[in-house]
């Protein structure tokens, strides 16, 4: 009887010693292409392709957030994030590009090669209006821009 409770004993300590092991303790949450992690804050989900950016969500909470980045098209493209009031077809352009000097551009992804998926690009976003485009000579004159709200 007393070898009995001993190994009960133990193999409640085992497997209480597996469950420790074998939990994670960020949460993750699903809801309209998004996904947040504890540690590094919402996903948002983005597709370029000639010639449009597509984003899921396009409202998310401020801070750190991650943009998980495919591009689906057959040319290379670029994903630029800016931080502006002004609406997605309203940047000043200069010889088929978007003048980013004067622009408040908070990160980007260069290069994107057709049919990838790009490194993860991780920003901190404080609540603001945001404008995402390509960049590539001529992309965001053919449409190639979103707008993204932080709140």
């Amino acid at each position: 009887m007393l070898r009995t409770r001993r190994v009960a004993y133990a193999l409640v300590a085992v497997f209480a010693i597996a469950s420790v092991a074998c939990s994670n303790d960020s949460s993750s949450s699903s809801a309209a292409g998004s996904t947040t992690d504890a540690d590094t804050g919402p996903t948002v989900t983005a597709t370029v392709k000639d010639f449009s950016i597509a984003i899921d969500p396009t409202e998310i909470a401020g801070g750190e957030v991650t943009f998980s980045i495919s591009n689906e098209g057959p040319s290379a493209h670029e994903f630029v994030v800016i931080e502006s009031d002004d609406a997605p077809g309203d940047l000043p352009v200069e010889d088929g590009e978007v003048t980013e000097d004067g622009l408040d551009v908070i990160g980007e992804a260069e290069d994107i090669a057709p049919s990838t998926t790009a490194d993860p690009l991780t920003l901190t976003l404080p609540a603001g209006q945001y404008v995402i485009i390509c960049n590539v000579t001529g992309h965001y004159e053919q449409g190639m821009y979103t707008g993204l709200k932080v709140t």
